[in-house]
């Protein structure tokens, strides 16, 4: 049997995480805090893990600063961060170059700063476009907030990116219409993310709940209203007007190579093995080194359908056949899965690809469970096959 591959010369991404924020959200779970006492440590730290990556010189098309809130940190770090970038990896011209910011932060100064290192595209949150929802998960902007931002970055930037959580509470059907209607006038690309409540947030300890048909009437009304505003959905959260979808984001569902750099930063060769930080800022300021897990071949297979079916291109047959030596059918279609499955309208087989049913996307979890690969029964075959 081959295992995955990835052409090695084929440029890779870079994500960058900075974990500070003016506040922490309600629903956040991501490693960000209010805390700067530590900038200066953290970006030292993080500017040496960039200066001693052990995969310098590496060709880069698409370059991500997340967090927490970038656009936190004091002017001119920024720039120290991408000077460090531009002399430790060979970055292509036409990079893609995202920074992400919340409408409080998104100042003048912000953006000059993300011009001159070369920044071509910018991702501010929006969440929501009600202003007691706002208030509600302890965003610190208003919706008015968010518009005067966007103004000033369409200004300057072609490429605006921005988000809505679905779920949230209190939220209605309006919140959505009119955070589309703002997308629409100022944004290329949006993501539509449901809320997942995660243990330890303040929404799990107040015993939050999101109404899953509620959410999922939420979805198809935002999917519908973007598709008028011409963004085309593909990945089941993302959305993006003819030629703007995320290039970075895509090497995530493609299984592509990706560096990770920074606290609770993850990364992937392209292979085998992917690797995490610390997610302790402390702990990640101390020692940056990471942990290395090997992915073995159900890894691999079980990872890639579940990334790929996510999209709305599905599994591309002779990519996976190329990729891992064997015939997608080879695990599925012995059991007549795939048949079934078309036949019950939640796949689409047309002979070049497998891919969701548009109407199934958003409740896409059970299908994609039933095509991963049972470690014991499925590896037989393939290794009898193969």
């Amino acid at each position: 049997m081959t295992s995955a591959h990835s052409d090695k010369f084929k440029p890779c991404g870079i994500y960058v995480h900075i974990p500070f924020c003016k506040s922490k959200c309600k629903y956040c779970a991501f490693v960000s805090s209010p805390d700067m006492s530590c900038e200066d440590a953290y970006l030292r730290t993080l500017i040496g893990e960039i200066d001693s990556s052990a995969d310098k010189h590496a060709a880069v098309d698409s370059i991500y600063i997340g967090g927490g809130t970038p656009s936190c940190l004091a002017r001119g770090e920024l720039c120290k961060i991408f000077d460090s970038l531009d002399a430790a990896f060979d970055i292509a011209d036409d990079c893609e170059i995202t920074v992400e910011t919340n409408p409080e932060s998104c100042s003048d100064g912000f953006i000059s700063e993300c011009l001159d290192c070369g920044v071509n595209r910018v991702s501010m949150g929006l969440q929501s476009s009600d202003d007691s929802v706002l208030k509600a998960i302890g965003r610190i902007h208003d919706f008015s907030d968010f518009v005067a931002a966007a103004e000033r970055l369409c200004q300057k930037f072609d490429n605006v990116s921005s988000d809505l959580i679905l779920g949230l509470p209190e939220q209605g059907m309006r919140d959505v219409e009119k955070s589309i209607d703002v997308f629409s006038r100022y944004c290329s690309h949006a993501s539509v993310y449901a809320l997942t409540v995660e243990n330890g947030t303040p929404l799990a300890l107040c015993g939050y709940k999101a109404n899953d048909d509620a959410v999922a009437d939420l979805y198809d009304r935002a999917c519908e209203k973007l598709k008028v505003a011409g963004f085309c959905r593909y990945e089941v959260s993302n959305f993006a007007r003819r030629g703007r979808e995320s290039r970075h984001n895509k090497k995530y569902w493609e299984c592509e190579k990706y560096i990770g750099l920074g606290v609770a930063a993850h990364g992937y060769d392209g292979m085998c093995t992917r690797y995490r930080h610390s997610d302790n800022i402390a702990e990640y300021i101390a020692n940056p080194s990471v942990t290395a897990t090997q992915l073995d071949a159900a890894d691999l297979y079980n990872e890639y359908v579940m990334l790929r079916l996510r999209t709305e291109k599905g599994i591309e047959l002779d990519t996976f056949r190329k990729r891992f030596g064997y015939p997608f059918a080879a695990v599925n279609g012995n059991s007549d899965k795939l048949k079934r499955m078309e036949a019950d309208g939640l796949i689409i087989c047309d002979g070049g690809s497998v891919r969701i049913s548009p109407r199934y996307m958003f409740v896409m979890n059970g299908i994609i469970e039933e095509l991963m690969l049972d470690r014991e029964t499925d590896m037989q075959i393939i290794a009898e096959d193969c």
